[in-house]
């Protein structure tokens, strides 16, 4: 609300100036349709900001399961903004929180694992222990995507299978 009343008061100050400015003053508009350019500008919302369009666009498809031995969780970001930019994943769960290592996302897309599984691990995946999910009220994992300056851009919660 109070973006639109300075923006309100930016067209009438506009207006202002072009009703009462000479043409020879260099502040003044020196046409009618300089004024109607100036006021179209004065009345434009000012640009959304990168992180805000990330805090939009951006989502998750977040998959987790727990094995008797074994907690595994697939974090896939898309549409994050930049489309080459870094991100990492912040999961938590019954078992504490882990984030992973910065990564560069390809064409806006990004793909973290968390494991406990060695293999995965040797592979690739944040190391997370066995134990790290477990069955609790609300979601089981909450995963959240953050840019390189720390900046949450997408936030998902899931219940995972459990086998």
């Amino acid at each position: 609300m109070q973006r639109a009343h300075f923006t309100f008061t930016g067209l009438a100050l506009t207006l202002a100036v072009a009703l009462t400015g000479c043409a020879d003053d260099a502040t003044a508009p020196s046409s009618p349709a300089a004024a109607q350019s100036e006021a179209a500008a004065a009345a434009t919302p000012a640009a959304t900001s990168t992180t805000e369009a990330a805090l939009i666009a951006a989502s998750i498809r977040l998959r987790c399961e727990r094995r008797s031995n074994r907690s595994r969780i697939s974090v896939d970001a898309s549409n994050l903004v930049p489309g080459t930019g870094r991100f990492r994943a912040r999961v938590t769960a019954a078992g504490g929180t882990v984030t992973s290592a910065l990564k560069r996302a390809v064409a806006g897309q990004d793909e973290f694992d968390f494991d406990s599984n060695r293999n995965d691990i040797l592979a690739g995946a944040t190391a997370i222990p066995a134990t790290f999910i477990r069955a609790r009220t609300g979601p089981d994992v909450v995963a959240k995507v953050l840019n390189a300056a720390g900046q949450v851009v997408a936030t998902k919660g899931a219940e995972c299978v459990f086998r």
